[in-house]
Order: structure tokens, then C-alpha cells, then sequence
């Protein structure tokens, strides 16, 4: 983990009409700058790694075949044998870490290949042997997932490399007596991998515990107390992306409430940035989605807008003590079948600025020629406490070295990203985005003591109510395979749910369907505001989860749940959809109870 020893303080900035209040700014007002260093224009890898190599204490750079010698990376030597790759198809290498795996003293250079392929160890043959290339040992077969990750994810004394592998997630390990022969795996979870090509994958504490998680776009996986390489980790079903996976995932506490939050990309090929708030309510967990970045620029508070974002990384680029996103387009990720496929190839970095009125991010562009590959290194090369930014992909291999420099209040003020009007940066974040923890259905396929939505009726203002059956949508469950339906309807409509009777104070919990066709919703229960509005656009038909409203205090024995349509996401089919699936009422008291 890197750390700073910069003084920063904040400084409040007005930046337009009803826009966040306060910006990082240090002692003196310094702006952030990259010079683009090219390795070399020619495809050999997706990903590059660093470290020292050589032993003269600078960090080095391996972009495929090739290591770099620091500090000005214009000497290359071949670890392997160096052959350009067709960037009409997809190289042999895909991912390189540096770490010293046999303790010689010595760092040694682990790659792996497309996913399905194998982890392999190059053995730094020391200082001697460095003009030769390395004996190479493959120490695992089968890598999947494309953002797998090396590190110490057990607490032991050295890293892991944590991946999926034939349908389980779950972590690679060396054996520490012989660490160049064959690693095992260990299966942390039941087999509910995507396969090689799954999207999306991370280590982090979610929960707090002093241990770390891991991550995956449809939730997290617990891990246990004692003997994590042997046991299944309890995996919380929460919906983690608004689309088919992104990249790297991360659990960083971006409120600053206490808990750790979650970063991802949302579609490695095509669009989306965000992070997902962890709310707590008691015991209580669920996750709110806040969209950083989208398909539009209405949708950037900045209007920033490019796709393909297939690697993420998370470290503070400018010492104030908080950490930000750093990613770009991994140019010609599916080639020409991307959406915004032959956009410019650029490296952003997104500063987090906690402000009254709560998140920013704030978007600065760091080079607009390098791209990114699977994997982005982000590490301090010439020690003067500025991260770097190490790149591989199809556009070659790059470095861009990080400066800062003194400027005036009025430079660095003309120097910042504008945001977008008032009118149009007031897109769909203001919804709630609010996923709970996936219900628990038993061997019926049912919500245990809840009152299945395709049972209910409803009254619409406009439109149809309807039984839709469920089962044939595979990216999630519903219970009884079925749910209440409405269509046709539109914005300021309302559906009137009557429910069975019960009197008291309760906890009413309900599970909703998301999908692209959906709307933004506000739930009553009578005349009851339940929370805020919901935001139920997914990019897969999946639920919310149990979203609970708890201590109720419900008059008279006949009650209403009422939805109003305020909207839809500027993402989502303007067809404003909604779903029930199942409705659970608590009680909270003697008196409260279904009559």
C-alpha cells in the first residue's frame, strides 16, 4: 500500500450552483501532470507490472517478454522470447506481478495469459544472468476470470492469486518449501462462476472483520475465521453491477461513515463506473448505487463519458489522504465491436472529494494515447511520492510519469474540470439505488413467510397488473417464479397493492424487480412515505433483493402498498416497467400479526 507524507488541507471551491463545496487542495494549489513514456508501440501484452528487477533499489517495468530497467525505462531486456502479438486477436499475456516467490533476495515475474491458460513463474536467474532469458515454471493450470489478483489475501507470508477456476471462486496457493512447483486451489465457494470469461472480481473487507473478502459482481464472499484455504466462505448475494461485470472491484470506505463501500466498473466492453454505499439499519445490510460515470455525458456530473473500461485501480494520486479510481479505455477491447470502439485511447484518474453536500469525483484526464490494457500498476517509480501510472495493451506499452507543480489560485482554479449546468447534471442520481441481501428461499422456491406478489391485486391509474412468470430469467431467482406485473404505465401513475390485514408496528420488507425496462419508483405503505425513490434500471433482469423498512407503526387493520412512478433512469427503455415479487410483514410488537 502506498503512503504519502504531504500535508494537504482543504480548501472550499464553489464550483457552480448547487455543486459540492469542497475540493482537496495542498498547502500550495498544485496541479497534476503526466509525460507519456512508450515503452515500446508494439502489442505484446494486456497488462505490465513493476518492480525492482536488478537489484540497484529503483523499480523497474515488465511489459510481456520485456523488463525495463528504471529509472528511465529505455533499456529492455527479454525475460522470454519476444514476439509481436496480432492485435486482431489477443496476446499470450495478459497479466505480470513482481515479487521475490523463492526469498533469494532476487524478484521474480509471474504472467498469466488469457483466461483459461496458465500461471507461470519467470526465476530472476540474478544479476549475472539477466542478459539471458529466465527458466520459466508453470505452476498452475486453468486461471479464470480476467481480472484475477495477486495478494495476500489469508494473512500467511505471501500473496495468493485469487481467481475462479472450473466454476468456483477461489485462491491459488504455493507451497512455501517449493514455491516453482505446482500451486493448489482452493475452492472458496459452490460452483457459480461465469467461467473463463467471467467480468469482474476483487479482494476487500466488506464486513469489517479485520479480514479480507472477496468480491464479485452478484456479491461477496465471506471469509471464515479459521482455515479460509478449507472451508466454503458464506456468500452474500448482493447485486454488485449494473451491467455484466467490469473489472477489478474494491471495498474502501468512500463516505468516510465507517464501513467499507464498493468500486467496480460495471461492463468491461462497454459502459459504467460506480460505487455501491453500504447502508445499515440495525443488523441490517444493503448496498445503494451511486453512478459515477454512465453511457452519456449527462450522466458524468462532468459530462465524461468513454467505454471499455476492463481495469480499475484505487490508491490516493495526490496525498490528501483519500484514495481515487484510476482507469482509462482498454482500446480495442473486442476490437471493433465495443461501442465506441475507435475513441481515444485515454487514462483518467477520479480524485474523491467528500463534501457537504456528500461524493464527488472529480475527473482528470491523465494521457489520451496509452489506453489500458486487463491490468492497470500504479506505483511510485522515482520516489517522489507521486504514483505513477504503468499501462499495456494493444497501443504497446507506457509509463506515464507523475509531476505536480506550485501554482496560483487562479491557475488552479481554471485548471479544474467544469461541471455540466445544473438543468443536466441533475440526471437520475438522486434516486435511491437501494439492493438488499438476496431472499432466502426454502426448497419450495419460496420466501419463507412472505406473501408471494403474484397473489396480490392492483389497481392502476393507467396501464395493465398481471401475473408474469419468472423462471426463464436466469440471472437471478424469484420466488414462487412469478411476480405482480405492471405495464403500460407512465410517470406521476400510481398502482394501488392491497394487502392482507395485520394491525401494529412491523417491519415491512419487499423484493422488486430491476431490469433496463424499468422505472424509478416511491413506495407508501398508506399514507407513508417508504424511504426514498427507487431506481429499479439494471442491465440484467435481476431483483433488488430484501429492501426493509422497518418499525412501521401501521393504523386500523387494512393497509395499501402504494407505488407512484417518478421516473426512469436515463439509461433505462423509457417503458417505465415494475415488478413485485414478494411482500413479508414483521411484526414488531403483541399487537402486530397477520388477522
Amino acid at each position: 500500500m502506498l503512503r504519502f507524507t504531504a500535508t494537504w488541507r482543504l480548501v472550499g471551491l464553489l464550483l457552480a450552483i448547487g455543486a459540492f463545496t469542497a475540493a482537496a487542495v495542498a498547502e500550495e494549489d498544485r496541479l497534476h501532470s503526466f509525460q507519456r513514456i512508450a515503452l515500446t508501440e508494439s502489442y505484446f501484452s494486456e497488462g505490465a507490472g513493476a518492480g525492482d528487477i536488478n537489484g540497484d533499489g529503483v523499480p523497474d517495468v515488465v511489459y510481456g517478454p520485456y523488463w525495463f530497467a528504471g529509472p528511465d525505462f529505455k533499456t529492455k531486456y527479454e525475460i522470454d522470447v519476444a514476439t509481436p502479438q496480432d492485435v486482431n486477436k489477443y496476446a499470450d499475456k495478459f497479466f505480470s506481478w513482481v515479487y521475490d516467490f523463492n526469498g533469494d533476495g532476487a524478484n521474480d515475474v509471474m504472467m498469466v495469459g488469457l483466461p483459461g491458460s496458465s500461471a507461470v513463474i519467470y526465476e530472476n536467474p540474478g544479476k549475472d544472468g539477466l542478459d539471458a532469458h529466465w527458466k520459466r515454471h508453470r505452476v498452475f493450470d486453468g486461471v479464470n476470470n480476467e481480472s484475477p489478483q495477486l495478494v495476500n489475501l489469508v494473512g500467511d507470508e505471501g500473496p495468493e492469486l485469487v481467481c475462479t477456476h472450473d466454476g468456483f471462486f477461489g485462491f491459488v496457493a504455493m507451497d512455501r518449501d517449493d514455491p516453482f512447483g505446482a500451486w493448489t486451489f482452493h475452492a472458496v465457494s459452490e460452483n457459480t462462476g461465469a467461467g473463463r470469461f467471467g467480468h469482474g472480481l476483487g479482494v476487500g473487507d466488506v464486513n469489517g472483520d479485520g479480514r479480507p473478502d472477496i468480491l464479485h459482481p452478484q456479491g461477496w464472499l465471506e471469509q471464515p475465521r479459521e482455515v479460509p484455504e478449507k472451508s466454503r466462505w458464506r456468500n452474500h448475494a448482493i447485486s454488485f453491477c449494473a451491467g455484466p461485470g467490469g473489472a477489478d472491484m474494491y471495498a474502501y470506505d468512500v463516505d468516510g461513515d465507517g464501513d467499507n463501500d464498493v468500486i467496480t466498473s460495471h461492463s468491461a466492453h462497454a459502459f459504467g463506473l460506480g460505487w455501491y454505499e453500504q447502508v445499515r439499519s440495525g443488523n441490517d445490510v444493503a448496498f445503494k448505487h451511486h453512478l459515477i460515470m454512465g453511457s452519456r455525458p449527462i450522466e458524468n456530473r462532468y459530462g465524461v463519458v468513454f467505454s471499455e473500461l476492463h481495469a480499475v485501480g484505487l490508491v490516493d494520486m495526490d496525498g490528501d489522504g483519500l484514495k481515487d479510481i484510476v482507469t482509462g479505455k482498454t482500446y480495442w477491447s473486442h476490437h471493433r465491436q465495443a461501442p465506441q470502439w475507435d475513441a481515444g485511447a485515454v487514462v483518467y484518474w477520479f480524485k474523491l472529494v467528500r463534501g457537504e453536500q456528500g461524493i464527488d469525483w472529480i475527473p482528470y484526464q491523465a494521457d489520451g494515447e496509452a489506453g489500458i490494457g486487463r491490468q492497470i500498476t500504479i506505483q511510485d517509480l522515482n520516489g517522489d511520492e507521486l504514483p505513477e501510472i504503468i499501462v499495456g495493451g494493444m497501443k504497446g506499452g507506457h509509463v506515464l510519469m507523475h509531476s505536480a507543480k506550485a501554482v496560483s489560485p487562479q491557475q488552479w482554479q481554471a485548471a479544474q474540470p467544469k461541471p455540466l449546468n445544473a438543468d443536466s447534471s441533475a440526471a437520475s442520481s438522486a434516486a435511491n439505488n437501494l439492493r438488499g441481501a438476496k431472499a432466502v428461499l426454502d426448497e419450495d422456491g419460496r420466501m419463507a413467510g412472505a406473501i408471494e406478489g403474484e397473489s396480490l391485486s392492483g389497481r392502476p391509474t393507467s396501464g395493465q397488473v398481471g401475473v408474469q412468470a419468472m423462471g426463464g430469467f436466469k440471472s437471478d431467482r424469484w420466488s414462487g417464479n412469478a411476480q405482480l406485473f405492471w405495464t403500460g404505465g407512465k410517470p406521476k401513475g400510481k398502482l394501488a397493492v392491497e394487502l392482507p390485514e395485520f394491525s401494529g408496528t412491523i417491519d415491512l420488507e419487499v423484493v422488486l424487480t430491476c431490469a433496463k425496462d424499468y422505472g424509478i419508483v416511491q413506495l407508501w405503505l398508506d399514507d407513508q412515505k417508504l424511504g426514498e425513490p427507487i431506481d429499479l434500471y439494471e442491465n440484467n433482469v435481476v431483483t433488488t433483493g430484501v429492501l426493509r423498512f422497518p418499525k412501521i407503526a401501521a393504523k386500523g387493520n387494512r393497509h395499501t402498498l402504494h407505488v407512484e412512478i417518478i421516473g426512469a433512469n436515463p439509461q433505462a427503455v423509457q417503458a417505465y416497467m415494475f415488478g413485485l415479487d414478494a411482500v413479508r410483514i414483521v411484526p414488531r410488537d403483541g399487537d402486530a400479526g397477520e388477522k
